[in-house]
């Protein structure tokens, strides 16, 4: 079965990673503490947890659409830009210890890089509409379900911000020479 074009991005980051297993570890210990948390904690009284939910929403969606757009930023730099840094990164190999070829080819540092990049911007797109799904859904399901969907979110959000510290690390290795 053919992927649909639009998720080609992620189904190449997933093709092309080893040990992949590590970037979601972090991230889903800390929405399953979450989760363990919302339930073996009691809420305090009077707190509206669907009021908070919904401010949390809120502020992901808002977020999350930065973070899209600053993503998108760095791949017109990275498109855009012909200098000898990014020469070097198209023309360099990646390391086949931390990298699977695609196809028969070994990637380039620069196709690692924009491989990245372009996974997050899709992670953000498909996590900003279940944000938005989250808004309706608010309305109809139990406060206990509501603590459930906190935890899903707190997954999502340490694996965007995990791999965005890895994009800008990547990025400012690619201008700036790492002297170890």
């Amino acid at each position: 079965m053919k992927t649909l074009f639009i998720f080609l991005p992620i189904r190449d980051y997933i093709k092309t990673r080893r040990k992949l297993w590590r970037q979601y570890l972090i991230p889903l210990a800390a929405g399953i503490f979450v989760l363990i948390g919302a339930f073996a904690l009691d809420v305090r009284d009077g707190l509206d947890i669907e009021a908070v939910f919904s401010d949390f929403v809120g502020i992901q969606i808002s977020g999350i659409a930065t973070l899209v757009s600053f993503l998108l930023a760095i791949i017109t730099i990275l498109v855009s830009s012909d200098n000898e840094n990014i020469r070097k990164l198209k023309s360099e190999k990646s390391s086949e210890i931390h990298y699977k070829k695609l196809g028969n080819e070994q990637l380039s540092l620069f196709q690692v890089l924009l491989s990245n990049i372009s996974y997050y911007v899709m992670v953000e797109i498909i996590y900003m509409m279940i944000l938005i799904a989250y808004v309706f859904l608010a309305l109809i399901v139990p406060a206990s379900a509501i603590k459930w969907l906190i935890s899903i979110s707190v997954f999502f959000l340490m694996h965007i911000l995990l791999g965005m510290m890895e994009c800008v690390t990547q990025m400012y290795l690619t201008f700036w020479k790492d002297k170890r």
